[in-house]
């Protein structure tokens, strides 16, 4: 198959929509930087890293639990109850290769392993507390109330599907990262 270059023209890009330098319409509440003027997801838009760091079963609640200050792993399993202590470790493992959680080993016999945020972890507060307060808008906007727990089954959790026409289905309110619960 033969390139279908003019002569003499090693390599050409593409050009985009966003990487025109002409305003493009953004929203500058939304889009203050730009970094984050893309048309698909990009792993440098500020938006895509926040989700990124925050993303995944658990890491949410382990977040919310380590802004208390230095955790150690048998506390973050007294706090977190339903976490195996498998996923646990694998929750830890992802948020310390995310940046987000360090890990200091005490000595002594038995090994004491205490996990505390980073720097970076501790910058996401403030996200923590606008997901909580976006959240709660949305429950209250968009049904009557919480849906209620699923009592424990013997075998393995049934698949939740919403009805048809009806809200869609939410976790229990216990799960929540910023409840007292």
């Amino acid at each position: 198959m033969a390139s279908q270059a003019p002569a003499g023209v090693g390599h050409q890009t593409e050009t985009h929509a966003d990487d025109r330098d002409d305003g493009g319409g953004w929203d500058d509440d939304l889009v203050p930087s730009r970094s984050g003027r893309t048309r698909r997801p990009e792993p440098d838009c500020p938006v895509e890293a926040a989700l990124a760091a925050v993303s995944g079963r658990w890491a949410t609640l382990l977040l919310r639990e380590l802004m208390g200050g230095p955790r150690g792993f048998t506390e973050l399993r007294a706090l977190l109850p339903e976490l195996s202590p498998k996923v646990l470790s694998d929750r830890l493992r992802a948020l310390r290769e995310r940046g987000l959680v360090a890990v200091e080993r005490q000595p002594g016999f038995p090994v004491r392993t205490r996990y505390t945020l980073t720097e970076a972890g501790r910058a996401l507060r403030p996200l923590l507390i606008e997901l909580y307060a976006t959240g709660e808008a949305l429950l209250r906007l968009t049904s009557a109330g919480p849906v209620p727990p699923v009592p424990p089954s013997r075998g393995p959790s049934p698949v939740r599907r919403p009805p048809a026409g009806g809200p869609p289905l939410r976790p229990p309110p216990s799960r929540c990262p910023g409840s007292d619960r």
